[in-house]
């Protein structure tokens, strides 16, 4: 095992090496914060065993930068010009760090809002450079909807954990969402088309200009590959519109804010509208119902599983993360029913 001061001294950085210190609390790669007489960075850990395929995310990865795009934050080649360093059974990459900007934890301004959508709109719009042909899943079926049903069955099947009977309630409102993956089927069968996606777009893959909060990058790239544009909108519908985070202990207080909601979709159709078929705008709402049911039954089938998948800081979050996700669902639904109607 490798530790980050080994890793720096493959990548081409400059300066000396003031500070190194653990940052930011995502669910699946270490990060750590480095500070040098020339600048910051940031350096992360690969977890393998979600990304089996650096050299996937190493292609994806060339493939993104051979087309120079400002609102994809810098990344730092090694010394051997390569975009990721495998070290002693790790793998590392890394990316300059602007002290001028920040990832928001959870969206409380309107401002705020409609600069995450823009950024992620203007992601969207980079579709028109990037042929999708050229790019692959760095985790292999992450948003197939189908699939991710077909592992819950297995879970409870096994319940390897012995934690089924306490998840009752929640396997049953699986159960009733299950027309979502029905209608995704549909969907892509009357030709929604692929697109280049960020497929993680949740608020802190965004960076913000302290001050003014205006759109600076887009971050975390790691997941970048073919998918439909709804999986991104979805995913800014799911972190977004609800002031509460994944593991709000009190269910009441996860909350469908509308303005938001609007918000968020004007912002995104300004920057990609011109690119967009007209099924795939139609379908930017129901995006978010998909992404919300695909997460609920991820955090539920890892939580039946023993929590192999997802970082736990107390025994039930996977179980928390899975119940909020699913009233989100609902109140979405009821939205969505009655914006219809």
């Amino acid at each position: 095992m490798s530790t980050p001061l080994e890793a720096l001294a493959h990548f081409e950085i400059k300066g000396a090496i003031n500070s190194v210190a653990l940052f930011g609390g995502g669910h699946i790669n270490d990060t750590y914060h480095v500070q040098t007489s020339e600048g910051d960075f940031l350096i992360q850990k690969v977890n393998t065993q979600v990304f089996r395929t650096p050299e996937v995310l190493e292609a994806n990865l060339t493939g993104l930068f051979t087309e120079r795009s400002e609102i994809l934050v810098p990344h730092v080649k090694t010394k051997k010009g390569q975009w990721l360093l495998h070290l002693q059974n790790d793998v590392w990459k890394m990316q300059v760090f602007d002290k001028d900007v920040y990832a928001p934890a959870l969206a409380t301004q309107l401002d705020v809002v409609h600069e995450i959508g823009k950024g992620f709109g203007k992601f969207t719009a980079l579709s028109k450079v990037y042929d999708v042909s050229n790019f692959e899943e760095t985790i292999p079926n992450f948003h197939n909807l189908k699939w991710r049903l077909e592992e819950l069955d297995q879970a409870i099947k096994n319940n390897p954990a012995r934690r089924v009977a306490e998840v009752k309630r929640l396997i049953d409102k699986a159960k009733k969402f299950n027309w979502i993956s029905e209608k995704m089927e549909d969907l892509v069968k009357s030709g929604l088309p692929p697109r280049l996606c960020h497929n993680d777009t949740k608020i802190d893959n965004i960076l913000l200009t302290k001050g003014s909060n205006e759109f600076k990058f887009v971050i975390d790239l790691d997941t970048v590959g073919p998918g439909y544009v709804l999986y991104d909108f979805g995913d800014m519908m799911r972190t977004l519109l609800s002031p509460t985070k994944e593991n709000e202990l009190d269910e009441s207080k996860v909350q469908l804010r509308v303005d938001y909601l609007e918000k968020i979709h004007q912002a995104f159709l300004n920057e990609s509208e011109h690119m967009l078929s007209p099924l795939e705008k139609t379908s930017l709402i129901f995006g978010g119902l998909y992404m919300t049911y695909m997460i609920a039954i991820r955090f539920l089938a890892d939580f039946i599983n023993g929590d192999t998948y997802y970082k736990v800081s107390f025994p039930e979050e996977n179980m928390i993360r899975a119940r909020n996700q699913f009233r989100l669902l609902e109140l979405m639904e009821d939205w969505s029913d009655s914006h219809q109607n």
